[in-house]
């Protein structure tokens, strides 16, 4: 049974919003005084329980204004539904119990979706060759889902062959080209080939390398500070495989927008 845990800024990027790529995450933005979160919190809790395939957690608006400020949390209880590393459902204030399960049924996985979400869970646990397994099957069983062919695609490269990857993510449509699920399975790839190749005895590859690896963990922020940084020291690296190399970890970091548009005011400061 699923439990109702706490959230802070330290860990709303790993337990919200990385985490909501595997699964749906509730928020529910409270604070001490309020009364109405006193009489919503035990709602929350029984439906954590109840609900499979839900992360629900809350964040102490009183604690992390930065946060609360973020999302615009003007009134409270505030319940925001992430998914892929946005909000796509909120609700303001106490809820029947009946009225929140029905919230959250619109956007729970069924069908191929709940067996892409566990493969998701496989690969976030490192079992990539079972992760990988389950992939290759649904995607013969639904060719022309883009979604599922770009996590078939990534989970080839982090099996160690990112050409197939690749040639996965080629084959498809030119619409499908530019999703962002499409083009998040390009820069995973991009990085398995930069982790793929390291040279100790070139300073900037092995950056790159160190950089690569920071990134496929989705420590996102530290790659892209060590990217940065190495861009600072090297201008020649900086406006040709770095600008790219940042292009393409932005792309994974999307879901910190405060994140990449600080980067990107950097890159443009290093070009310019």
């Amino acid at each position: 049974m699923g439990q109702v845990s706490s959230v802070t800024g330290d860990n709303f990027q790993s337990a919200v919003l990385e985490h909501s790529r595997l699964e749906p995450v509730l928020v529910d933005f409270w604070a001490p005084w309020c009364g109405p979160c006193r009489t919503l919190a035990p709602l929350l809790d029984q439906l954590a329980a109840e609900t499979p395939g839900l992360k629900v957690v809350k964040l102490n608006t009183d604690e992390e204004g930065s946060i609360a400020a973020q999302y615009a949390i003007r009134s409270i209880p505030a319940v925001k539904l992430f998914r892929d590393g946005r909000v796509v459902d909120e609700f303001v204030g106490a809820q029947p119990l009946g009225a929140i399960r029905e919230f959250v049924r619109r956007h729970l996985p069924s069908g191929s979706a709940s067996a892409l979400q566990a493969a998701r869970s496989l690969r976030a646990s490192g079992q990539i060759a079972a992760a990988l397994e389950q992939l290759r099957a649904l995607h013969e069983s639904e060719p022309t889902d883009d979604e599922l062919a770009a996590e078939l695609a990534e989970c080839l490269g982090l099996s160690g062959d990112p050409v197939a990857g690749r040639t996965l993510l080629q084959a498809r449509s030119p619409q499908a080209q530019s999703s962002p699920a499409v083009k998040r399975a390009y820069a995973t790839l991009h990085f398995v080939q930069v982790a793929l190749s390291p040279d100790e005895t070139d300073a900037i590859q092995s950056a790159r390398v160190s950089a690569a690896r920071e990134l496929l963990r989705a420590r996102h922020r530290e790659g892209i500070d060590a990217l940065l940084a190495t861009a600072g020291r090297n201008r020649r690296y900086a406006v040709g495989a770095g600008k790219n190399d940042l292009l393409e970890a932005f792309v994974l970091a999307a879901a910190d927008e405060p994140l990449v548009a600080a980067a990107r005011r950097r890159l443009a400061a290093l070009l310019h």
